[in-house]
């Protein structure tokens, strides 16, 4: 038996398990990393950052990472997903710190920019190798779980806004050198116990890849593999399968724009959400632990959703569970958009965080299903990037209306357009049922593949 179809059909190992938890360590250090500056914008000294300079902070962080998605992660297809991991994450930790040492918002931008890159050379790829070391029954549920790490990330990122600059009498700092430590400690973790992912080992040709998967297939506890056949996908990709397989080939051109234009609504809508809250409402209310905790009710909010989201994929297609769930979040945003504050608006973060979470976790989800092993990262990691224009040009937006424009019209704004996001995921579900009722890309190339080859 090959390796990809004992990892497919087999039970999943603890060892499995634990490595879909490296994701969602990896995943909470992203959205950590991409998010403190955030939770730091409100405690920077008088003069230090313009509102257009906070803008432009949080801005920069979406330029990097729309580099590291569609310049950097891609490389994952021909270098391996632990390498471009590993160094994303090395990166990342020292930027970080350097980030704590900058004595001016030109440097502290520059740094903004670096974890960017590092961020969205990371991300994408944590969803595949999530993806890539799943039984087939366990796939939507272990990436829906990946994707909790980045909200995670955002609940430290505010739990330590609350705590870590009180302790160090308002040192807005202390929160990057917070987050270097926690960044490297998974760096060490991911460096020492991540094995490579034997599904990009076995569409390799190389004189080595027998001996590292044999290595790999006995740490995962998978039976009866020869490491030496090739999974069926593998077989098919020659000359014989008359169409280059692309991210825009025909195949898959239709779920690549859905893809692309439902998710970058759906960043947009969520990043605007948890890039702005702790300011708008520490400026709406004057009080700025006030913004900290509507933000932090946010993340536990998105924690939530992303643990419901997880749990449904076992019985519902994660596209439905997408359309459903960001409807569930327009209606959340409205809502609290009309009240800022109080108890229904506290009720209608949680709400609102839940939809979103469950809804980008349903797109993501549903794209490592949508596409072959050989393309996966670079399908991915064009989607993280192209996600990020919008919210690029948001920030830049909101830190140059933040004195003329209320946060009620700013969040009523953004309500239509994560309903663009709702209406492209339910054509995404109309016209991609097939796959995970046929099983997933790799799956369906292989029976076009075979039957090609019969016709020939």
């Amino acid at each position: 038996m090959d390796v990809v179809s004992a990892l497919r059909n087999q039970r999943m190992s603890v060892y499995r398990w634990y490595a879909v938890a490296l994701c969602v360590l990896c995943g909470a250090v992203d959205g950590l990393d991409l998010l403190l500056v955030s939770y730091a914008m409100p405690h920077l000294p008088d003069g230090f950052a313009s509102g257009e300079a906070k803008g432009l902070l949080v801005s920069l962080g979406f330029v990097g990472y729309a580099i590291g998605s569609i310049g950097v992660a891609p490389l994952a297809d021909r270098i391996g997903r632990k390498a471009v991991v590993t160094g994303a994450l090395s990166f990342a930790t020292v930027i970080l710190g350097l980030t704590a040492l900058v004595p001016n918002v030109e440097m502290m931008m520059f740094t903004r920019l670096l974890t960017g890159i590092a961020v969205g050379s990371m991300l994408p790829l944590v969803h595949v190798i999530g993806d890539e070391f799943a039984s087939e029954n366990r796939r939507s549920l272990c990436v829906g779980l990946v994707t909790l790490g980045f909200p995670i990330g955002s609940l430290i990122g505010g739990l330590a806004s609350l705590l870590v600059i009180n302790t160090f009498d308002g040192a807005w700092q202390a929160l990057f050198v917070f987050g270097a430590l926690v960044s490297a400690a998974v760096t060490t973790l991911v460096w020492l116990t991540l094995p490579e992912s034997v599904v990009y080992l076995a569409g390799r040709s190389s004189d080595r890849k027998t001996d590292k998967i044999a290595a790999i297939a006995a740490r995962l506890r998978l039976s009866g593999v020869d490491p030496s056949a090739s999974p069926p996908v593998a077989q098919g990709a020659d000359s014989s399968v008359p169409e280059k397989v692309g991210v825009l080939s025909p195949r898959y051109r239709v779920r690549s724009i859905l893809l692309w234009v439902g998710y970058t609504c759906g960043i947009l809508g969520y990043y605007f959400i948890n890039s702005w809250t702790p300011q708008l409402i520490s400026t709406a209310t004057g009080n700025v632990e006030t913004g900290a905790l509507v933000a932090t009710v946010i993340s536990i909010g998105a924690i939530t959703g992303g643990v419901f989201f997880a749990l449904l994929t076992l019985r519902i297609i994660p596209t439905k569970l997408c359309w459903l769930a960001l409807g569930a979040a327009v209606v959340a945003q409205v809502t609290f958009a009309l009240t800022l504050s109080g108890g229904i608006a506290m009720v209608s973060a949680v709400v609102l965080g839940m939809g979103m979470q469950a809804g980008l976790s349903a797109y993501m989800t549903s794209a490592t299903r949508m596409y072959p092993a050989a393309i996966r990262a670079r399908a991915l990691g064009m989607m993280g990037g192209f996600s990020r224009v919008g919210s690029i040009t948001a920030p830049l937006l909101v830190g140059a209306l933040l004195t003329v424009v209320t946060a009620r019209a700013m969040y009523l704004a953004s309500s239509v357009v994560v309903l663009v996001a709702c209406m492209a995921a339910m054509a995404l579900w109309t016209n991609t049922r097939e796959v995970f009722a046929r099983g997933d890309a790799d799956s369906i190339e292989a029976g076009e593949t075979e039957r090609n080859l019969a016709r020939s």
